[in-house]
């Protein structure tokens, strides 16, 4: 593992484009990439307001100005986010589906992209993923549960 590198899922993701981001979920010069689908999964939520969940449980209840700053910051995805394309991805992830790896697309996707960066997989405790964090153990790629209140 690269100790520079962690892949957010959306609702960290989320926390650090609201500047609301865990104290504990990172060093200082640490990189955040996240995934094409969790990002694809965070703009649906926002976009949507159809779509209940963690998201619309967190935002529902702000006043519309978080909101609107919600959503300018998913759509203007700061370049300091890495977003791992599926053009470096998708060999893998087939490869791994031949070694027997069950997963869904978004975890598959999340394990795939973890063991191209070197990263941490981090997921918000909300989100947890039992597969996935057991998949991540079985192929020695590292996962972490994070907790937060927000502060907003």
């Amino acid at each position: 593992m690269n100790p520079g590198e962690i892949l957010l899922d959306d609702h960290l993701l989320l926390r650090v484009l609201l500047d609301d981001e865990p104290i504990e979920m990172r060093a200082p010069g640490t990189r955040i990439w996240t995934t094409g689908l969790w990002y694809h999964r965070l703009c649906r939520a926002l976009a949507n307001p159809t779509v209940t969940g963690v998201f619309s449980r967190s935002l529902g209840s702000a006043d519309p100005t978080l909101g609107a700053k919600a959503a300018r910051a998913v759509t203007e995805l700061p370049a300091t986010i890495g977003l791992v394309s599926l053009r470096e991805l998708a060999w893998p992830m087939a490869q791994m589906l031949d070694e027997g790896v069950r997963l869904n697309l978004m975890s598959l996707e999340a394990l795939a992209a973890a063991e191209r960066l070197g990263a941490e997989i981090c997921l918000a405790s909300d989100d947890e993923n039992p597969q996935l964090l057991v998949a991540a153990n079985l192929r020695g790629v590292p996962t972490r549960l994070i907790s937060w209140s927000p502060s907003g």
